[in-house]
């Protein structure tokens, strides 16, 4: 490692990483995998500390600047060299960003404090932790070396031992954090100086799965002599998780399929090839199905049964397997299938006659309909006949006839109508309602008032001239 460019940080990752921990190539920068890391940063300093290639070893740096005379002193007066990056994210089969935690397993750090075993050592300790970008510790203390002239060797510091794939450091996606080491002398320290190098870790990351349970509605569709139903649904378990998964899948069947014989088979989608367990009879128990990220297994149920006389839910899961990768999600990894008695709706019509005396023809049963089953417009008969008037019912059409003096206030009439076979007992009953124009109204003639003409007002003036003139020579005469 004496090779590398001072203070760089490079991470041997699991798995499979290109980058490797050792090498004989010179490293010009911060090396990651973009799969683990989305970045790192060149190393920083903490508290009027600095570093300079050493005069002798060019290829390591020397640190100067170191007051504190102990850890708890270093963490006080923040005294540390750090290598600052950030966690990427595992993304779910459907692109959207994963929980998935990522974990610190081994973590190493060159000895260059006692090169030349031990020739030249540095009297100073450290205090290792993994911090966030509050500077606060991540999952506890590391590992402290009080005086590190008198750890022997020149090789590597184990700081955490290696473990993992799995749990180690636990640390949040996309999130910044720093491998920082708190640096303090020792009595023997009269420099206020120390010596580092390459400094490494080693990472993997939690395996996630999201079973995501969906289903169908259920279809059924009648065998009409044979009075009974085909039944059919289907199912999906999807993984949506970043890691391949083995989900256990279950379906008890519904109460109605007991009796019958219940077909299934499962596809392997987007391959269109056979699932594992491809085809079966009966309830699906505990089949165990491999998914890769992305797979679906889709199952289709069929059975042949009498009519569902009685509503009933029935609940499909699936789970991971034991020692598969964990589902931190459980709210989508079942999905209920309803199954409800067919049923059917009869809707009130409305009708208005265009003249008082003409008949009507209405196809009542064009707005009627159902649930789980047909609904059957021979089946049409009157139930209630209006109040004036007749009704005659032929293959789903009523049609009215007026009384021969017309209808003159409004009137309804009630017919049933059923399912076709094997529901012909289930019944619906609507009112149809009629109305027709009110007769024209017959006009009069008013009877005229009498005038007097000019003639005759004349003659009215004069006679009523002639009685006041009389009037007023009684009237002198007395």
């Amino acid at each position: 490692m004496s090779n590398r460019p001072p203070g760089t940080l490079t991470q041997d990752w699991y798995p499979g990483s290109s980058e490797g921990s050792v090498g004989a190539t010179p490293v010009s920068g911060p090396t990651h995998d973009s799969t683990f890391l989305s970045n790192t940063g060149a190393q920083r300093f903490g508290t009027d500390l600095s570093a300079n290639p050493d005069p002798t070893y060019p290829d390591f740096q020397v640190i100067s600047g170191l007051t504190a005379s102990s850890a708890s002193a270093a963490m006080i007066a923040q005294q540390y060299i750090e290598f600052p990056f950030s966690t990427g994210t595992m993304q779910y089969a459907d692109a959207t960003a994963s929980a998935a935690l990522f974990y610190v397993n081994g973590i190493f750090t060159a000895k260059r404090w006692n090169l030349n075993a031990n020739a030249h050592p540095r009297a100073f300790g450290y205090a290792a932790y993994v911090v966030d970008a509050g500077g606060n510790p991540v999952g506890g203390l590391l590992q402290q070396i009080d005086d590190v002239s008198t750890v022997a060797g020149t090789d590597f510091q184990m700081v955490r031992a290696p473990d993992g794939p799995g749990p180690g450091v636990a640390l949040q996606p996309g999130t910044p954090y720093a491998l920082r080491f708190y640096l303090y002398r020792t009595p023997a320290n009269s420099d206020g100086r120390a010596s580092w190098d390459d400094t490494l870790f080693t990472m993997s990351r939690q395996t996630l799965a999201e079973i995501i349970v969906s289903a169908s509605t259920v279809s059924a569709t009648p065998n009409g002599a044979q009075n009974d139903y085909s039944y059919s649904y289907s199912f999906n378990v999807y993984n949506n998780g970043p890691d391949a998964t083995r989900a256990v899948v279950s379906d008890p069947l519904p109460t109605v399929a007991n009796g019958a014989t219940a077909n299934w088979s499962c596809t392997l989608q987007p391959s269109g090839t056979p699932c594992t367990t491809a085809t079966g009879s009966g309830p699906i128990s505990a089949v165990v199905q491999a998914l890769n990220s992305g797979d679906t297994a889709v199952y289709t149920v069929r059975w042949t049964g009498p009519g569902v006389t009685a509503a009933s839910t029935h609940t499909v899961s699936a789970l991971p397997e034991a020692g598969s990768p964990p589902d931190p999600i459980s709210t989508n990894n079942a999905a209920d299938l309803s199954l409800a008695p067919a049923t059917i709706t009869a809707v009130d019509d409305v009708v208005s006659l265009t003249t008082n005396t003409s008949s009507a023809a209405t196809p009542v049963s064009s707005n009627d309909s159902s649930s789980g089953g047909v609904v059957d417009p021979d089946t049409v008969t009157l139930v209630t006949p209006p109040a004036a008037g007749s009704v005659s019912c032929d293959a789903g059409v009523c049609t009215y006839v007026p009384p021969a003096a017309g209808l003159t206030t409004p009137v309804s009439y009630q017919y049933n109508i059923c399912l076709a076979a094997p529901n012909q007992a289930v019944c619906a009953t609507a009112t149809v309602r009629i109305s027709a124009p009110q007769p024209n109204a017959v006009a009069t003639t008013p009877t005229p008032v009498p005038t007097l003409g000019a003639y005759s007002l004349s003659l009215l003036a004069l006679l009523l001239g002639g009685l006041g003139l009389r009037q007023r020579r009684q009237l002198q005469a007395r």
